[in-house]
């Protein structure tokens, strides 16, 4: 699906294919050293293309897990997506992240990331979508709040960055039809 930027260009907005694996590594290995808001440290990014490629055949066949990719000109400017569980007692919810590379922030990428993530949520018959955000990282809180997450709770010291402990904000959307 197309969709356009707050400065006009053309992006695009699809699941993440095999034959992405190259494309979604390298996009990894930039926004890593991008950004202190992921998970992990730049040199703790190892995938392989090859394990890259399996990890994406296997997210294909998944009806917990999706993975979607915004392109611009043939180039990788957002990697997101949900991984959900198998268990009976789980499998309602899933667990969202989402990056972007640090030219495209306040393009509004994250919100249109997040429209497509919510859709594929509903699609795949979800629930809820969590997730947990740096607590100093406002930008980020505000695209979920635009989206309709709320704030369901704070871990304290969820997050160890440059030698400081960092509080994450858990969030969560119910997209019940029930309520």
């Amino acid at each position: 699906m197309n969709k356009i930027l707050k400065d006009g260009s053309t992006v695009s907005i699809r699941e993440a294919v095999v034959e992405d694996a190259e494309k979604l590594c390298k996009y990894m290995e930039i926004v890593n050293a991008e950004t202190q808001n992921l998970s992990r440290e730049p040199h703790e990014w190892n995938m392989t293309v090859e394990n890259e490629a399996k990890f994406l055949e296997s997210v294909m066949k998944s009806n917990n897990d999706c993975h979607l990719v915004m392109m611009k000109d043939g180039v990788i400017i957002s990697g997101s997506g949900f991984h959900g569980s198998g268990l009976s007692r789980l499998s309602h919810k899933v667990s969202l992240g989402i990056s972007v590379l640090k030219d495209y922030h306040n393009q509004g990428v994250g919100t249109l990331m997040m429209e497509a993530l919510i859709e594929k949520a509903k699609e795949y018959h979800k629930t809820k979508i969590e997730l947990d955000v740096r607590s100093d990282n406002h930008a980020a809180i505000h695209v979920y709040k635009k989206s309709g997450f709320k704030i369901e709770g704070y871990r304290e010291d969820g997050f160890f960055v440059d030698g400081k402990y960092i509080g994450l904000t858990l969030m969560g959307l119910n997209l019940r039809e029930d309520l």
